[in-house]
């Protein structure tokens, strides 16, 4: 491209105020003036700029070098920004030296750009290294950790009558996850021990044995199963409503509005929730303990041909003392107080999608079973380490 044609396109562009280039070439340097008005309200189309742009290196292919020079008193905003982005990328894929002549502003809003490009390239390289692994783990530790120290602190102002939970979100919180689930407790609670009796049977029957069923499904029920079974329901139940009621809230930016207002969420959502199971999930584990002996009194009436009195005198013989229904309680609470805390955890955490939200839940119920199974080996654990079994 001639240095003549150049001007011609130079001043054809200032008259009518649209966006140009005006290029020299010494030796192997090009100097690229950038004239005419470069904001998008002065209207107009790059395809004229941007042609001539690659005209000029196709004709000038032996260049290693180019100054980009931006008068102060030239008009521009993000479209001048992208096009320099965009064919300084460009350049620099091809081995240019790039010498830029910006304005002030300009120069900083390409520092600002240039820091981005390092860090996010940064982390990209890095994102697999050593470090990166333990910054994850302690990220992922961290968190909960806050979370939890959030609610016991939460929980310690109760007392001082300073805290925002309601009475009345309480006892919602207790009706829906107590009253409301007492049909699916008692069919699960039921066939376990059900189930507990008939293959105990089996086994039994082989030593004439069969009236220690009933020693079996009683000390199955209130030690073990009656708890466990009820944390297993109670987190695909409750932990997952907890996850999706909080995670939507988030999701529609109602946690947002209510920290606006002066309302801490861990006090007024997440303490009426972990506190409710707290209370609800014991009183569960009795009633699941109750109808899982019933369950196997069917069994054993029906199918071993025991009397009724016959089988709840051996129950209570096997019940030595109220340490094994207490045994099974505290274990209740413990995992009525993972279930609340990883349901409110996973659902204040969740993403800003729908996707997110449903992964949220899904995540809360199998960490709650999870840790619920762990809790549970623990206690045993230690049961039998302080010779409590």
């Amino acid at each position: 491209m001639s240095g003549n044609a150049n001007e011609k396109i130079c001043h054809r562009q200032d008259q009518v105020g649209l966006p140009g280039l005006r290029f020299e070439l010494n030796s192997s340097v090009i100097t690229c003036h950038f004239i005419g008005d470069w904001r998008i309200v002065a209207g107009g189309s790059l395809k004229t700029v941007v042609n001539d742009w690659e005209t000029f290196f196709k004709q000038n292919p032996g260049a290693d070098r180019i100054i980009l020079k931006v008068d102060s008193d030239l008009f521009w905003d993000s479209r001048l920004v992208s096009f320099l982005i965009l064919k300084r990328t460009e350049l620099d894929t091809q081995g240019f030296e790039i010498v830029d002549h910006f304005p002030v502003k300009l120069t900083q809003l390409f520092s600002l750009h240039s820091a981005k490009a390092v860090s996010s390239k940064f982390t990209e390289e890095q994102g697999h290294s050593l470090s990166a692994f333990f910054t994850d783990i302690f990220l992922n530790v961290s968190s909960p950790l806050n979370f939890l120290g959030a609610w016991i602190i939460s929980l310690l102002s109760i007392p001082t009558l300073k805290t925002q939970m309601r009475i009345g979100d309480f006892i919602q919180a207790c009706r829906l996850s107590g009253a409301s689930a007492l049909p699916i407790v008692t069919l699960i609670s039921f066939l376990t021990g059900l189930t507990m009796a008939f293959v105990g049977s089996v086994q039994l029957e082989k030593f004439n044995a069969k009236i220690y069923t009933a020693d079996l499904v009683c000390l199955a029920m209130v030690r073990e199963m009656g708890a466990l079974m009820v944390g297993i329901i109670m987190a695909g139940r409750t932990g997952a409503s907890f996850a999706a009621e909080l995670g939507n809230m988030k999701l529609n930016e109602e946690l947002d509005a209510l920290r606006t207002f002066g309302i801490r969420p861990m006090e007024f959502l997440v303490l009426p929730r972990t506190l409710s199971l707290i209370v609800m999930v014991p009183i569960l584990v009795v009633y699941a303990d109750i109808v899982g002996i019933l369950g196997g009194l069917t069994v054993g009436v029906q199918v071993m041909d025991f009397s009724v009195s016959h089988y709840i005198e051996q129950t209570q013989s096997a019940i030595v003392g109220m340490w094994e229904v207490f045994s099974g309680l505290l274990k209740s609470v413990v995992f009525g107080l993972i279930i609340g805390l990883v349901g409110c955890y996973k659902g204040l955490h969740s993403g800003n999608n729908s996707t997110a939200l449903g992964k949220s839940v899904t995540s809360a119920v199998v960490m709650s079973v999870t840790f619920i199974v762990i809790a549970d080996a623990l206690f045993e654990v230690i049961f039998n380490a302080l010779e409590l079994r």
